[in-house]
């Protein structure tokens, strides 16, 4: 019987409302996974529950919504007024009952949405000036209240207010396009783990301020901010996850003195040159470099590279100086180059290495010799006119090198013009004397296709390369197609004119399994069939 259930003397069910027995804080964490229009909702359900919305400690106001109303709508100067008025009642109510704030989440748009924009200038810093307080009053409640965490999209120009410095409790602050003005006072932010600042204009004393009087700050995040040249991570810094994006000038330095860093992103697209110092064995300990950089060179990455003794994951991108890496690591597992067009030669000696991802075209002039003693995941992304016969040999090649390929994933994007469009070629006449052993028995064969864009002589010769090169027990097709049924009856044309051919291996094509779903724009089909040989 249903546990929730109790039977009366006349037999029937008598359900009992064990979900209303539970306390407001079970509650309050249970709802806590709804969004903001689904937890007003359940106001409606009882009195209890019109209460426990009301004292909900996840407080998330929306500019863009109404909550009274539950609408989704561009406010007027009049419905703004309101919004304001109602997040302001909710907050003094917080305030005067010394109800819990554990998370405050604020979004708002630019001030020219806030307010009209035929407002005369005087008008205008008049409503500015109270709006801000406004705000302020708020947060003040929140860390009076013992706010954990506070996730605030500001309007333009809306300064943080000093009292957020001194916020104890506080452990996550994720500001977006506001101002940390210079404090010079004592900052007492004793328990901040997680910093992500987006578009924020803070000066660099400031910032590092911030940085060293956090002694427990474990994540980092600044991006697309400005206002600063210099970055210190000081050595009494316990951060193990810092991330930089488009936020230096040219001449911009990084200086990092702690030991402790074992997750570091960085991204700059302007920069020409290489802006992170550390002195030697400092980053020891890091284990994740994520890298998109115009700057590196190959002498940077060179004196890079081996102080990284417990480096696990690295991710190249857009490194377009560099020409030449060299790797030897025993602890490397999984490898990322993300069109470095530059490269002309990889030498990758990783005992560990699980998993080697490259995008972009297949560049003859570059040769690439990669040694693994684990078994190995090798994913190409590229386009369709880089896969011809040469395009097949270095596929090949890069599977040479490793004891046990688990997977080979190919990703033919079709990020180019149709005018540029270029058929798939392969000729085995056309290898010579090339001869890099049989073709490599692998479980799986991965392929994702925009195939629109490929001829019916494409998918033979595309088929005929990867048979060269590799032969699996299962191929997953990922399709993006407009017409699902078409293709993929092209597809098992193609396969069963090799199962019935003399000249290929293939024996069997068990019956596929087709799932198709869709989507706004295309339908996504994953057909998985099994080969034998």
């Amino acid at each position: 019987m249903n546990p929730d259930c109790e039977e009366t003397v006349s037999g029937q069910l008598n359900t009992v409302d064990r979900f209303s027995d539970l306390p407001d804080f079970l509650v309050h964490h249970i709802i806590s996974f709804l969004d903001m229009r689904e937890a007003y909702r359940t106001c409606i359900l009882s009195k209890r529950w019109a209460h426990i919305s009301a004292t909900n400690p996840i407080i998330e106001f929306h500019f863009y919504y109404e909550p009274e109303f539950l609408l989704r709508c561009w406010p007027s100067e009049e419905v703004s007024a309101r919004l304001l008025g109602y997040m302001d009642s909710r907050m003094q109510r917080y305030a005067k009952d010394n109800l819990r704030v554990r998370t405050l989440r604020l979004v708002f748009p630019d001030t020219n949405e806030v307010f009209s924009c035929d407002v005369d200038q005087i008008e205008l810093s008049s409503k500015l000036e109270e709006f801000s307080c406004k705000v302020d009053e708020w947060i003040r409640i929140a860390v009076r209240n013992q706010v954990a965490r506070l996730d605030l999209h500001g309007p333009l120009k809306y300064q943080l207010p000093d009292i957020l410095l001194s916020a104890k409790t506080l452990r996550q602050l994720n500001c977006i396009k506001v101002k940390i003005p210079y404090y010079n006072g004592a900052i007492n932010l004793a328990s901040l783990q997680t910093l992500e600042l987006l578009g924020v204009d803070v000066e660099e004393c400031m910032l590092n301020h911030i940085i060293s009087a956090c002694l427990l700050l474990k994540c980092l995040s600044v991006k697309f901010c400005f206002g600063f040249k210099t970055i210190v991570i000081p050595c009494c810094s316990q951060l193990k996850e810092l991330t930089l994006s488009n936020t230096l000038p040219k001449d911009g330095t990084i200086v990092l003195e702690t030991s402790s860093l074992a997750c570091f992103k960085f991204s700059d697209s302007t920069s020409d040159r290489w802006p992170v110092m550390s002195k030697p064995g400092l980053l020891r300990n890091l284990r994740t470099l994520d890298l998109s950089s115009s700057g590196i060179t190959d002498r940077d990455l060179g004196k890079l590279l081996p102080e990284l003794a417990s480096l696990e994951t690295l991710h190249l991108v857009n490194c377009r100086r560099l020409t030449m890496i060299r790797i030897s690591n025993v602890q490397l597992k999984k490898i990322y180059l993300d069109d470095c067009h530059g490269l002309l030669y990889v030498r990758i000696d990783a005992p560990s290495l699980t998993k080697f991802k490259y995008k972009g075209d297949f560049n003859p002039d570059c040769i690439i010799t990669i040694s693994s003693q684990a078994s190995c995941v090798l994913s190409v992304h590229t386009i369709p006119c880089f896969l011809d016969t040469l395009g097949f040999v270095k596929l090949k090649q890069l599977m040479t090198g490793l004891r046990s390929c688990n997977a080979l994933k190919i990703w033919l994007s079709d990020d180019y013009d149709e005018s540029e469009r270029d058929d798939i070629k392969f000729d085995e006449e056309e290898l010579g004397d090339v001869n890099l052993g049989p073709p490599r028995d692998i479980r799986e064969l991965k392929l994702s296709l925009y195939d629109q864009n490929l001829s019916r002589s494409s998918m033979s010769a595309f088929l005929n390369g990867l048979f060269w090169t590799c032969r699996p027990d299962i191929i997953s097709f990922q399709f993006f197609l407009h017409e699902p049924d078409l293709m993929i009856q092209l597809w098992m044309s193609e396969l069963e004119d090799m199962a019935n051919c003399w000249g290929h291996p293939l024996k069997r094509i068990e019956s596929p399994d087709a799932n198709c779903s869709n989507t706004l724009e295309s339908k996504k089909v994953d057909l998985q069939l099994r080969l034998h040989w």
